[in-house]
């Protein structure tokens, strides 16, 4: 795959912003830009406020017109104020979830926006505690209590964490970190995740990130080298992947690669599959998000882009934030539950497909709980 102009150029744009490197002013020069083509790429990537640190690194006379930069200047400053948002909300669930002895571990979100170089540009999501089974129920009740009887949405349960709203920010308390498809692989996952996290509970052995006072704590630096990866997979697999999952690894591993126990990792992506997914996304952060060589642990010997490299830029593209912006995707309320569902299924059985050629093992193990998920739906539709 070759990229289009407007794609290279989001991607300059978006390692000025993350590196505070400026973009190069000869890929910008007036009327060589389609400004509301990037515009575009970074509201389906979620990377605008970056995308906007980039492009003030260029001369002001190669901005776009005042008025867009306006309003990029008030669409970062709501990130910014979401970012306020989450994190006192953050403080407040710690603080009294610690007051009552539950111990918890802040995953992905405002944790890992720590490792940016301006935290507050990163686009916010909701908030992922993991307790593990201990504290899990207690946790929830807790934060329902926070709530003090005001209206707040549904609380809901899957299979690997319970979720509700507080102060209209999303929550979600984990009892598994995350669920890796296949009854084995996960059990493995999940007694790394006790090993990492649940037996460091209480101990103050764990990572911290001082909150405006409060001390959250964060997974290790090894596991969550794996973790935020298996994330990313886990949801371009399901229903497609955005650059900002991408730009968490990457700036994970740039803050944190001094930490890892390469060792450890090396076993851990043999024991659960990875080890193909690490290389190929390793060469697509390198080359493409200027990741330097050196900060990518267990980095392939030949890191050149391949095939597979741009195969996977593809995807990434097409799908946008969590596979939000592809238009094959994209709900036909008026066309019956039914024939929705099954072009949804037709569709997804392509897509699994053309993932394949990328991560074989990967999607073969998605592919029967999917597929026995997507029969239960039918059958149950079907009786109504």
């Amino acid at each position: 795959m070759l990229m289009n102009r407007t794609q290279m150029q989001f991607l300059e744009l978006l390692r000025a912003g993350l590196w505070g490197v400026p973009a190069d002013p000869e890929n910008f020069k007036p009327g060589s830009v389609s400004w509301k083509g990037v515009f575009g790429v970074a509201k389906e990537q979620t990377m605008l406020a970056i995308v906007t640190d980039g492009i003030e690194t260029l001369p002001k006379e190669l901005w776009p017109a005042k008025e867009a930069m306006m309003k990029l200047a008030m669409m970062r400053f709501k990130t910014e104020q979401a970012h306020r948002l989450l994190n006192s909300t953050i403080a407040r669930i710690v603080n009294a979830l610690d007051a009552e002895g539950v111990h918890s571990v802040l995953l992905k979100g405002q944790g890992v926006a720590q490792n940016y170089r301006r935290p507050e540009s990163r686009a916010c999501g909701d908030i992922d505690l993991y307790t593990g089974h201990g504290g899990y129920q207690r946790a929830f009740e807790i934060i329902e209590r926070l709530n003090e009887g005001r209206p707040h949405k549904e609380a809901a349960e899957c299979e690997h964490h319970m979720h509700t709203t507080l102060n209209g920010v999303e929550v979600e308390i984990h009892r598994l970190a995350s669920y890796i498809m296949g009854k084995r692989m996960n059990a493995k996952f999940e007694k790394w995740t006790q090993e990492s996290i649940d037996e460091l509970f209480g101990s103050g052995k764990l990572e911290t990130w001082d909150n405006g006072g409060t001390a959250v704590c964060l997974a290790p630096a090894t596991f969550n080298a794996f973790y935020i990866l298996q994330h990313a997979v886990k949801h371009m697999v399901a229903e497609g992947v955005g650059f900002r999952q991408i730009c968490d690894w990457t700036m994970l591993l740039h803050r944190c690669h001094a930490q890892v126990d390469v060792e450890l990792l090396g076993r851990k992506l043999k024991e659960l599959n990875m080890e193909a997914i690490w290389q190929e996304f390793g060469r697509l952060v390198v080359n493409f998000l200027g990741l330097p060589v050196e900060e990518l642990p267990l980095a392939p010997k030949d890191i050149a882009p391949t095939r597979k490299t741009y195969l996977l830029l593809k995807h990434i593209f097409i799908s946008g934030n969590f596979g939000r912006f592809d238009v094959n995707r994209r709900d036909r309320s008026n066309v019956p539950y039914m024939a929705r569902k099954w072009r949804s299924f037709i569709y997804q059985s392509k897509r699994l497909a053309k993932l394949f050629r990328l991560f074989p093992a990967y999607v073969v193990s998605y592919m029967w709980h999917w597929i026995a998920d997507a029969v239960v739906r039918f059958v149950t539709q079907s009786d109504r």
